[in-house]
């Protein structure tokens, strides 16, 4: 498994950056401890979803963490990111 704690400082050091989903649709998030807060839902998505996310990766697409985490369309979007994941 990669080195969740890296990934972690990567999700933390990037907040507040624009990403995008699968769908192109644009999102930012804030990190408030050990969760994440994006614009354009309300949920809160906690580091835990992300290491849950992590333990399947690589997948297809943001579908195939539906059933398993919260927010799979921003978890997705940052897992294949290369500023989160240089070797994604």
């Amino acid at each position: 498994m990669r080195d969740f704690d890296a990934i972690w400082a990567a999700v933390t050091e990037h907040a507040g950056q624009t990403f995008r989903t699968v769908s192109r649709l644009p999102f930012h998030y804030t990190v408030d401890g050990n969760r994440l807060l994006t614009d354009r839902t309300h949920h809160r998505i906690h580091r835990s979803q992300l290491k849950a996310a992590l333990l399947l990766w690589p997948v297809a697409g943001p579908g195939a963490l539906n059933n398993v985490v919260r927010g799979p369309s921003y978890l997705y979007a940052l897992l294949a990111d290369r500023r989160i994941m240089p070797d994604a």
